[in-house]
């Protein structure tokens, strides 16, 4: 077989017959500028700054370098996170060998096209639905069906994209690509668009949509006011408006939520975790219910010999513990005899179980050296029994997945078979099957080591096959499972174990990890309702023998309890499911297909990395939520401001180079500098309360104080310098004493900070005093400036203060009053 030519390939290419991904990990370059740069928000300013620039006041166009640094930044970090992600994604791509040009290559399996020729081997997984041309195989399908029976594959059978080369070599013809997969095809429902549900980004958009629709009436009026009614010039109308309307822009809140989620993102894909939904890492900080698979979470997907029980031994055992009372009366007769007797007797039976022992070894070692299974059970044989061929093989019985056993006939020995009771022995072995599900309940897989002196031709069972031994197998646990499980369960978050094993086995190997309440397990068998299921996710912890179906069901049962779900999963059958949960993590081991559909993909396939994910998830939304509160008061005064200049004021006491240096010092420097804190306090849904609780009382504050000002200037002075200058000094120290408030309790990085941002405030109004149009004080203005900055910081601990208790108390009334009830849907982010 000589394969595809390179002309042939290219024609393929080019007619789009490769096996692409559709879902890329990252967006293109092309997508993170344009969603950096077309916002409402820049086409807004883009407008206000083409107003200043026909009025000719160049210097109150500054604040238009502020945009486009942020606009950079924001770009440059999701540029530089895209970088990291992609190296990640190429690092763990999987290559497939293919015969191209009578040659072997090894190519990546998104450059696969139709007609490949591919060759598998044990271990490999089909990269696209292709055809045996030659050899044969055992697949294991479980990541599309759910099922982990090995399916044997001859000449002209097909293989599906996603299923593992479980025994022998082939070579195949790949006869779908792409999205014609059949695993493609199956999660076509999974693949439809589903936005990610993110409280985050809803309380966002909700403040968004309210200074969106106030802005643009807000600034009309308020040129409205100054032209036509108060008759300051057309220039002075439109800078004033200006420096209102860019008060009330958030400019750099969308911005900071990006650049946090982002470098979030960055510093998970640094310990080995690719995020392909930002905002999943705030949904996952927020789960209280998460659902795992045993496989790949608790255990490593490996199996251990844990230790090796003769048969023998066993029945003398349980017939040394049956003796009667009447012997043991009769042994303390002669004690000093007895214990001599009963001291040689272990001897002898240590010596015994030894040699037995030694034997079976013997016995194991030359089956593994003839052996050619490749699976985790067998894996583990090998390493327990290294391959030494002492005995001579005549005939070799494989593994099948319809006998679930495999064995070796020895020269002179007879037939040696190794597998499940129920199979080897399928008439019944009372004593055996009692051995082997008193094992089961401990965790451990049975398999049981049989012998006959009758040799068997092909491979049925032969005459006169007794149990020699059992091989007690386990599953390996992650060495950092039990931490991982303490970590969640310290944090509240209820976990379920999900698998499709047995439950009394699952409930076993959970419970040695450490898994609280792993003893409340349930056979999903004997779920056959959604009530059923229902009752079953509040009561119990392990579900074992669970359908693909009833994943999808259990993760809805949850969510109309009223909890955030994440869920892991790596198969096929779990994209429904996975698709259902709040947050879907998804093994890099596993299919493309829960790759895909995952909000998050564990590329080292480590659950260990999951308490980080939360962390990180906390530190954000933390920060964020903070953050906000600093950008909302800006936001808040801006339009109290607006409000009151539009009913009471002649003019508006701002200009936009003003504004845009107590933006920067007051927010958004401090507010980029205190979001790199590590806060990883437990966060809980309500993001609009903190926000508008910590903003209000310093949007109240300095708005009075400003508009203390505007009244003292408009009466006394009649100086629009004067009520600049002293605005400008009041705003800025009012606003950073905000800070303190808002940033509360204060560590030595926030003071830093905060007291940095004094100094560089007061200093840029001394050095940029022409720039910033600022003016000297009378007497009478110092005294009234410095009592507002005294008082005022006061008083915005006090009404914050008063607020809460307030609100904390009305809560506690049996019959809270329409105000309240609309103040609570409206803060929790509830529709009202």
């Amino acid at each position: 077989m000589t394969g595809l030519t390179d002309e042939q390939v290219k024609e393929r290419i080019e007619a789009g017959q490769v096996n692409a991904d559709e879902n890329p990990n990252t967006r293109t370059y092309k997508q993170i500028i344009k969603e950096n740069t077309l916002t409402f928000f820049n086409f807004l300013n883009l407008v206000l700054l083409v107003l200043v620039l026909m009025v000719g006041s160049f210097k109150n166009a500054f604040f238009v370098c502020i945009i486009i640094i942020n606009t950079l930044i924001g770009i440059a970090q999701e540029i530089r996170a895209k970088k990291t992600i992609d190296k990640l994604a190429i690092l763990t791509a999987k290559k497939s060998v293919v015969i191209r040009e009578g040659k072997k290559w090894t190519v990546p399996t998104e450059e696969l096209v139709l007609d490949d020729l591919v060759c598998l081997k044990t271990g490999d997984q089909v990269p696209a639905d292709a055809k045996i041309l030659e050899g044969s195989l055992e697949v294991n399908e479980s990541l599309l069906t759910g099922e982990s029976d090995n399916l044997p594959k001859n000449k002209g059978d097909e293989l599906f994209s996603g299923s593992f080369v479980t025994a022998g070599e082939a070579c195949c013809q790949i006869i779908h690509v792409g999205k014609d997969n059949y695993a493609s095809q199956i999660t076509s429902e999974a693949k439809e668009f589903k936005r990610h549900n993110s409280e985050l980004r809803n309380s966002l958009n909700a403040i968004l949509k309210v200074i969106s629709i106030i802005i643009v009436p807000l600034g009309a009026l308020l040129f409205y006011k100054q032209y036509y009614m108060v008759g300051v010039s057309f220039r002075d109308s439109i800078v004033s408006m200006v420096a209102g309307v860019l008060g009330m822009i958030p400019e750099g809140l969308v911005l900071l939520t990006s650049v946090a989620l982002t470098l979030g993102a960055l510093v998970l894909a640094n310990k080995k975790t690719l995020v392909q939904e930002l905002y999943c890492i705030e949904t996952l900080a927020r789960v209280d219910t998460l659902c795992l698979d045993k496989t790949g979470t608790i255990t490593e997907g490996s199996m251990r010999v844990e230790r090796v029980e003769p048969f023998s031994l066993n029945m003398e055992k349980d017939s040394t513990e049956s003796t009667d009372n009447s012997e043991v009366s009769e042994k303390k007769t002669s004690e000093d005899e007895s214990v001599e007797d009963s001291q040689t007797a272990a001897d002898q039976e240590t010596l015994t179980e030894k040699d037995e022992i030694k034997e079976i070894e013997r016995i194991m070692c030359s089956m593994m050296s003839v052996l050619r299974d490749e699976n985790a059970t067998a894996n583990a044989l090998r390493r327990r029994f290294p391959a030494k061929a002492s005995m001579e093989c005549e005939h070799v019985i494989p593994f099948s997945s319809d006998r679930k056993y495999s064995g070796v006939v020895f020269h002179a020995e007879g037939t040696y078979l190794m597998g499940a009771a129920q199979f080897l022995f399928p008439d019944e072995n009372k004593q055996l099957t009692e051995y082997a599900q008193k094992y089961a309940e401990e965790g451990l897989r049975v398999l049981v080591l049989a012998h006959s002196t009758e040799t068997s031709e092909g491979t049925e069972l032969p005459a006169g096959l007794k149990p020699i031994a059992l091989l007690l197998l386990t599953d390996v646990i992650r060495e950092e499972a039990p931490d991982t499980l303490k970590f969640f369960d310290s944090q509240e978050v209820d976990l379920k174990v999900i698998s499709g094993d047995d439950p009394v086995t699952v409930a076993a190997i959970a419970r040695r990890a450490g898994l609280k309440n792993a003893d409340r397990y349930v056979d999903a068998t004997t779920l056959e309702t959604e009530e059923d299921i229902q009752k079953a996710v509040a009561d119990y912890s392990v579900f074992g023998r669970v359908t693909p179906q009833q994943k999808k069901q259990m993760v809805q049962a949850l969510k109309r309890q009223g909890h955030t779900v994440a869920m892991t999963g790596d198969g096929v059958n779990d994209v429904l499911a996975l698709k259902e949960a709040d947050c879907s993590i998804a093994m890099a081991q596993g299919s493309d297909a829960a790759k895909n559909i995952a909000n998050v993909v564990l590329l080292d396939s480590n659950f260990a990395s999951m308490p980080h994910i939360v962390n990180q998830g906390r530190r954000v939304v933390n920060n964020i939520r903070t953050a906000a509160s600093m950008f909302l008061i800006k936001t808040m005064f801006s339009v109290m401001l607006s409000l009151l200049t539009i009913f009471f004021g002649n003019a508006y006491p701002f200009e936009p180079i003003q504004m845009s240096l107590i933006s920067a010092c007051a927010v958004g420097i401090p507010t980029f500098l205190l979001a790199q804190e590590n806060n990883y306090d437990k966060i809980d849904h309500t993001f609009l309360r903190h926000v508008f609780l910590n903003a209000f009382p310093a949007a109240i504050t300095i708005s009075s104080c400003v508009f203390t000002i505007m009244l003292v200037c408009q009466n006394v002075y009649h100086s629009n310098d004067m009520l600049n200058t002293a605005c400008v000094l009041v705003t800025g120290w009012n606003y950073m004493a905000a800070l303190k408030t808002v940033y509360a309790p204060l560590n030595r990085y926030r003071k830093v900070i905060i007291y940095g941002m004094q100094f560089i405030f007061f200093a840029a109004a001394v050095i940029f005093q022409k720039l910033l149009a600022l003016g000297s004080l009378d007497f009478g203005m110092i005294i009234l400036v410095f009592i507002l900055m005294t008082f005022a910081p006061v008083l915005i601990d006090v009404i914050t203060g008063w607020i809460r208790d307030i609100y904390a108390r009305s809560l506690d009334k049996e019959k809270p009053g329409p105000v309240t009830s609309f103040m609570t849907r409206l803060l929790n982010g509830k529709d009202v």
